[in-house]
Formats: structure tokens, sequence, C-alpha cells
């Protein structure tokens, strides 16, 4: 009996989930297909209804990782200030690892130097969550008079990437928190640091 336009989607977005998770976690070379359709529930068979092959079906879940935390941060940041809204995002960003049963992982992060040898479909796809992140902050900081919200934006987002990329190498704890502590200072102080538009200097003054 054929599945239905619903059921089909909901069985695809099933894949997507589990496919999303099993990348992140276990990188996209040691997970085969037939690991995701097995953390989906279902055998390897109906894979090709869905997806053309496993790049497309990289792609299609960094995409989804990339969804789900942007919708996270969404819901986090609704009601706040600019300035807190950037911190909080921050600090969700820079602490995404004690979250990981919840999925918000970054492929920026969790894919790695995967990335590099990963097809034209794919690095598409992670540039442009690059770019959503920091189209993200450009827009608190242009809210916030920042002279080079742009420059300012690619900073930070370079800042929390790198510094959870290091993280997930340290060989304890008490070293990964401090790594992380420390990006979050260098946020702070970049923040404190950046040109502001003459009109707010001499406001604030």
């Amino acid at each position: 009996m054929r599945k239905s336009k619903a059921e089909a989607a909901e069985t695809r977005k099933r894949i997507l989930a589990a496919a999303s998770g099993e990348f992140l976690r276990h990188g996209i070379g040691a997970t085969a297909i037939a690991d995701v359709m097995v953390a989906a529930g279902m055998t390897q068979g109906g894979f090709y209804r869905h997806f053309e092959s496993k790049e497309h079906l990289v792609a299609e879940a960094s995409a989804a990782a990339f969804e789900a935390i942007f919708a996270g941060f969404d819901a986090a940041a609704t009601g706040k200030s600019p300035r807190e809204a950037i911190e909080l995002i921050v600090h969700l960003y820079l602490h995404q690892l004690d979250a990981s049963e919840q999925g918000a992982l970054c492929p920026l992060v969790n894919l790695g130097s995967e990335l590099r040898h990963s097809d034209e479909q794919v690095k598409g796809v992670v540039l442009d969550g690059y770019s959503r992140f920091v189209k993200l902050f450009a827009a608190c900081l242009m809210r916030l008079d920042y002279t080079d919200y742009v420059g300012l934006a690619e900073s930070i987002v370079s800042v929390i990437v790198g510094a959870v990329s290091i993280a997930g190498l340290a060989p304890d704890r008490k070293i990964a928190d401090t790594i992380l502590t420390n990006a979050e200072n260098t946020v702070k102080m970049l923040l404190q640091s950046a040109p502001v538009s003459a009109a707010l200097v001499t406001q604030r003054a």
C-alpha cells in the first residue's frame, strides 16, 4: 500500500532527525547509511525513496541541524535587548555540548575537518549556516550602533566556533571550561572595545 504524502514527509523528517544526530556525534565518514536507518527505526531499503545519496542526506541533515539551532536561539532571545541577546546566544553556543542530548549541535564545529572533503552541496549548506550566524549577530550589533557591525559579527562567530572546536579536544572538563570561559570573556572585550558611531559616543558623554 502506497504511503500518503503526509506519511512520506513524516518518514523523511524522522530520517533527517536521526541522520543529524548520528553525523554530528560520530562524524560523516564513521556513519553509514545503515547506521542512520537503524537509528530511525527503519530498514536500509527505504533510504533511496527519500534521498539520492549519502551526500544529499548529509546536506539535508546539516540544514535541519542549523534550523534547530536558530529556532532555539530565536526562542531564547525573544524579549531580550540586543546586548542581552548577543550574550545569551554566545553562552548557549559555547555550551552546546552540554545540550547535545537535545540535538543542539552545530555542523560548523561538530563536522570539523570532514567538511573540507565534502561535496559542494554540503559545503554550500554549511557556509550558508555560517552566514546566518554572522547576520544574526550583525542585526543585534547594528541596533547597538557599532560602526563595523558585520566585521564584529564575523569576529564573534570565529571566536565561539574556534573555542567549541578546541574545547572538544580538551583532555578534561576543567580545561574545556577554561577555554569556553576565555572565549566568552573575549567576546565581551570585543564588544567593549569595538568602535561605535560618533553620535552615540557624544550621547554617552
